[in-house]
């Protein structure tokens, strides 16, 4: 096969984070090497199905500080087993490339979600020169939201956020990192993914009635959404509804595939779209609008991710869980990059669907927010060794009081072997600096109507649930670069209880 003449800029901007370290030589760095990526790899890691997580690694180290030599060092760490992921791996027959038909404008949707991803290194080709010749904003909405994109089985949306959300992730990066080439990557990626679920969406019926949107509290320092219900309360009634209740008995052998099937039954679609209806985008506020709707997920997610453990039992951080806070991060840049309002709503209703089909084949797990709250707020990591201060100090480093403990663990996450966890962190870190400042009980949907919390021990919760969270995934995932060994995510689908019934 060979590549089109046409190309787009392999330059980035500054991430959301933009943290001090990197020079004009890192940012070289980095535009070089996702431009090997881009050349060399495949979004799917061999043929399995793994996806290709490299550029997403490679831009969360950029952003907190990472040196030229270290994302370096990212890039040949995860590049190791490359004839994995070689861009045309799955075309390849001995030493000769299989020679597909071209994809064009008139027939892109023919080859959706075929022949599990072959057909990746075409549809890049295509969307570089879509964007090349349209720009980011008008591809996107052409691409993801229009009609005929989602007409006629093409469901590129559901697509968009199918596959553990890693093509929302992947768009995330190219938009918060004003990347064009990456745009068209994750249009590819997006291409070749299965529609996610088609059942559990409605985006385009008629809103619930008002009656059921009727959701103000009487309290007014009790924050709720200008319309509908919040994350929180939504939460709340998936909880209590007795249709969403997990398929029994836990099988702690099943499939994820084997666990949708069984999740998306018994009435539980309907259900998903009935409870995420109730989640109202009000487009006549704007940008405050939009700003609310991130903010809830960011804290959703978190809590979801780190108070839905066991109290007296080691933590437990489900991997679903976790991605659905790593893309809650992308929601802002995506948001920016969207150029209509209606395409702007339409993305950020198409997210709870998903996020409550994860609770779901998780075994719905409830937070706690009193055990998210129960983790210390000064994280530190094990075997630290600190020089004593001389006498003229202010403070003393060894003291939890004297410390921010926010260096640390990005001086820490830098030196992690999997990307789940740096992006986690990085997505911690954001929410804590916007919403650290937060007073227990101000997190929008903390309480109902009635003034009474929508889950137990809400109303303490305030803005250092981030840090607690960050130390959590640092506890769990391992500080290495202090000697601890690497954790893992939990794949137990923690929210049964069966899922418990073995020591830590």
């Amino acid at each position: 096969m060979t590549r089109s003449a046409v190309r787009l800029p392999a330059t980035i901007r500054q991430g959301l984070l933009n943290l001090p370290g990197p020079t004009f030589v890192t940012k070289q760095t980095v535009e070089q090497l996702l431009e090997e990526d881009r050349e060399k790899h495949h979004c799917f890691w061999g043929r399995i199905g793994f996806h290709n997580h490299l550029s997403h690694h490679i831009l969360a180290a950029y952003d907190l500080g990472a040196t030229p030599a270290l994302l370096q060092k990212i890039y040949d760490a995860e590049a190791k087993s490359a004839e994995q992921w070689d861009l045309y791996a799955l075309n390849r027959n001995g030493d000769s490339v299989e020679t597909l038909e071209e994809v064009t404008t008139q027939n892109w949707t023919k080859f959706l979600g075929m022949s599990n991803g072959k057909y990746y290194p075409s549809f890049l080709e295509y969307f570089t020169k879509e964007v090349a010749e349209h720009g980011v904003g008008e591809t996107l909405e052409k691409y993801i939201f229009a009609p005929a994109a989602n007409g006629n089985g093409a469901y590129m949306l559901l697509r968009f956020v199918g596959g553990a959300v890693h093509p929302l992730i992947q768009m995330g990066y190219a938009a918060e990192f004003g990347s064009d080439a990456m745009v068209s990557q994750a249009l590819a990626q997006t291409a070749v993914h299965d529609a996610f679920r088609p059942e559990l969406f409605d985006l385009t019926g008629p809103p619930p009635p008002p009656e059921s949107l009727t959701y103000q509290a009487r309290e007014p320092t009790h924050r709720q959404p200008s319309k509908g219900h919040s994350l929180l309360s939504i939460l709340r009634q998936a909880y209590d509804s007795e249709i969403m209740k997990p398929v029994m008995p836990y099988d702690p052998n099943a499939l994820l595939s084997a666990r949708f099937r069984a999740a998306c039954a018994d009435g539980r679609p309907e259900e998903i779209q009935r409870l995420s209806a109730l989640w109202q985008i009000d487009t006549t506020r704007g940008q405050a609008e939009l700003d609310e709707r991130v903010e809830e997920l960011l804290w959703t997610s978190t809590l979801l991710l780190v108070g839905s453990g066991r109290r007296g039992r080691k933590p437990r951080l489900d991997f679903f869980l976790m991605h659905m806070l790593n893309a809650s991060l992308f929601v802002p840049s995506l948001l920016a990059a969207i150029p209509t309002m209606e395409s702007k709503a339409t993305l950020l209703r198409s997210i709870v669907p998903v996020l409550l089909i994860y609770l779901t084949v998780r075994g719905r797990p409830r937070i706690n927010a009193e055990l998210a709250m129960s983790y210390t707020d000064t994280p530190r990591p094990p075997n630290e060794k600190l020089p004593g201060p001389d006498a003229s100090a202010i403070g003393k480093p060894e003291d939890d009081g004297d410390v921010n403990p926010w260096p640390g663990i990005v001086a820490s996450v830098l030196h992690a072997p999997d990307a789940h966890t740096l992006k986690a962190v990085r997505a911690l870190h954001y929410a804590a600096q916007l919403y650290g400042r937060t007073p227990p009980g101000g997190v929008i949907g903390a309480f109902d109507v009635e003034g009474r919390e929508t889950h137990e021990g809400i109303a303490k919760v305030d803005g250092s649930l981030f840090v607690r969270a960050a130390g959590v995934v640092m506890d769990t995932l391992g500080w290495v670069s202090h000697g601890q060994k690497e954790g893992s995510w939990d794949r137990s689908a923690l929210g049964w209880d069966g899922a418990w019934d073995n020591d830590d």
